[in-house]
């Protein structure tokens, strides 16, 4: 259905002259126009919003919480290595709607921290700007905060820091975690200190549902110049230099003990998470002036997350390097996040990775690939009705 209205949000007409002036030196959108409008699910609505001023067209997905859809993220594959075009991640979930996610590093991964479903996939070449979307899918968090992992010797009562997960190598005194995400690209090498944990319990909420842990039972133990220890499906490696503060705690674990492994984020609620490059809104406020002269700044293609005082979450694509659709600036971005109703936003991965996808409509935009929509390593979707892979997690213990 094509139709030219005035734009709206949650019943209450945004007049043109309004978007244009009312907020004030922030500014919004001269001259939107809804072109299309798809309600998908209960509670989720497609928009294409159309502005002949800037150009620029703009692709919504307005998210409110129920029973009828979640939100999720999804990896291009079951490991880190591979990319597939975000079309294809949201019909191979049976999603109604999926965007791309976070910037992608080589081989085929998210650049920033990455969640799913409650486990740790990657602490990521840096932490980013997380979205850490809630599993009761009331809104999100938004905002600088960095994945921080913990492994506790259950039996004396030991925490180390654990530096990264299936990204770096252990530098001295650190230990690094492995899973089977990490594939064939992130794995312990020989000349390490390795402790493989198994037989994982129940996922578990930690205090205040700040992040969330599992115990597992340690397999083996081993220090060798020559052979590495291997991650199996179902199993976690946290390895260490030979010798070190990591190497005397992977050396203190004992076969058939436990250990926790939890993780915090300070997205309370959350078992998903994606990050990306900047914040662009917090609190209303945007983060980035009109004079920001900074190359991410400039005009391009965008993909974005936000959520708003209530806890709906908006997740927007904005075309560019056309003559319909010049894209949008930093600057401008928070400006449209904060027309449509957000209170933070964060600019996730843009240019020609900048896609949405609606199931039954196809790719909405236009990537600006001369091949067409890129492939990339994640994306967030929108399923119909409950997320079954997600975990269910138990309340916190004491101490966690």
């Amino acid at each position: 259905m094509r139709t030219t209205r005035v734009w709206t949000r949650r019943g209450a007409v945004l007049a043109v002259s309004a978007l244009a002036v009312g907020l004030g030196a922030q500014g919004a959108l001269a001259s939107p126009k809804v072109v299309t409008k798809k309600t998908l699910a209960p509670g989720v609505v497609y928009q294409q919003i159309n502005d002949t001023a800037i150009p620029a067209r703009l692709y919504v997905l307005t998210f409110d919480a129920g029973t009828a859809a979640t939100l999720d993220d999804v990896l291009s594959s079951s490991q880190i290595g591979t990319f597939q075009r975000t079309s294809y991640m949201g019909t191979n979930v049976g999603a109604l709607a999926a965007v791309n996610g976070d910037l992608n590093d080589w081989p085929a991964r998210p650049t920033h921290q990455y969640v799913q479903d409650g486990t740790v996939v990657q602490t990521g070449s840096r932490p980013g700007y997380s979205f850490g979307f809630r599993r009761d899918e009331r809104g999100a968090t938004i905002g600088y905060h960095p994945l921080r992992i913990s492994a506790t010797d259950n039996t004396l009562k030991t925490t180390v820091a654990v530096s990264s997960w299936n990204t770096d190598a252990p530098a001295t005194d650190q230990v690094v975690g492995y899973s089977w995400y990490g594939g064939k690209y992130a794995k312990p090498a020989a000349n390490q200190c390795s402790a493989r944990l198994a037989t994982p319990t129940a996922l578990r909420w930690n205090t205040n549902e700040n992040g969330a842990g599992r115990d597992y039972k340690v397999e083996s133990v081993r220090c060798s110049s020559t052979t590495a220890t291997t991650v199996n499906s179902g199993t976690v490696v946290l390895s260490a230099k030979m010798i070190g503060k990591g190497a005397t705690f992977i050396k203190g674990l004992k076969v058939g003990a436990t250990v926790h492994i939890g993780w915090t984020n300070d997205s309370p609620g959350a078992m998903d998470i994606v990050s990306g490059s900047a914040l662009i809104l917090k609190g209303g406020v945007l983060q980035y002036a009109s004079k920001c002269r900074l190359d991410l700044c400039q005009r391009n293609p965008r993909t974005v997350a936000g959520v708003t005082a209530t806890g709906k979450v908006i997740l927007l694509v904005v075309d560019g390097r056309s003559s319909g659709s010049i894209g949008l600036t930093l600057y401008e971005l928070g400006q449209q996040m904060k027309a449509l109703g957000a209170v933070d936003a964060v600019n996730l991965d843009g240019g020609g990775s900048a896609t949405m996808w609606i199931k039954g409509l196809g790719v909405v935009n236009h990537p600006t690939d001369s091949t067409g929509e890129r492939p990339v390593s994640n994306g967030i979707v929108i399923l119909p009705g409950a997320d079954t892979a997600e975990a269910s997690p138990l309340a916190a213990r004491a101490g966690f």
